[in-house]
């Protein structure tokens, strides 16, 4: 969940996240307290890849792709995304992909 999703995604939005650890307090009053946190809603895909970088994320390990290959396809919103944001954040991508260069006019 990051900034760029807002417009596509209703539930990746401030307002659900707040909305919904409201519902979450209410519905757990007395019970429980678990607490919502969403801390990369305000951020940027290139924002989250350097914070991961610093981090030391294993980004090999991790998958974008909706299309369910053997590799990245390179050509779907999350591939376009990543291939993006990574680019941006001035970081090698450690993904194999089978379209390295769609993302540029996508």
């Amino acid at each position: 969940m990051h900034v760029g999703d807002h417009f596509i995604y209703p539930d990746c939005r401030p307002e659900f996240v707040d909305a919904f650890r409201e519902m979450q307090l209410l519905a757990l009053d007395g019970v429980s307290r678990v607490d919502l946190y969403a801390p990369f809603v305000g951020s940027s895909k290139a924002d989250i890849v350097s914070i991961g970088s610093e981090l030391d994320v294993p980004f090999h390990e991790t998958w974008s792709c909706y299309k369910g290959l053997e590799k990245h396809c390179g050509r779907c919103g999350t591939c376009v995304e990543r291939l993006e944001a990574f680019h941006l954040a001035g970081i090698e991508d450690p993904t194999s992909y089978n379209d390295t260069e769609f993302w540029k006019t996508a």
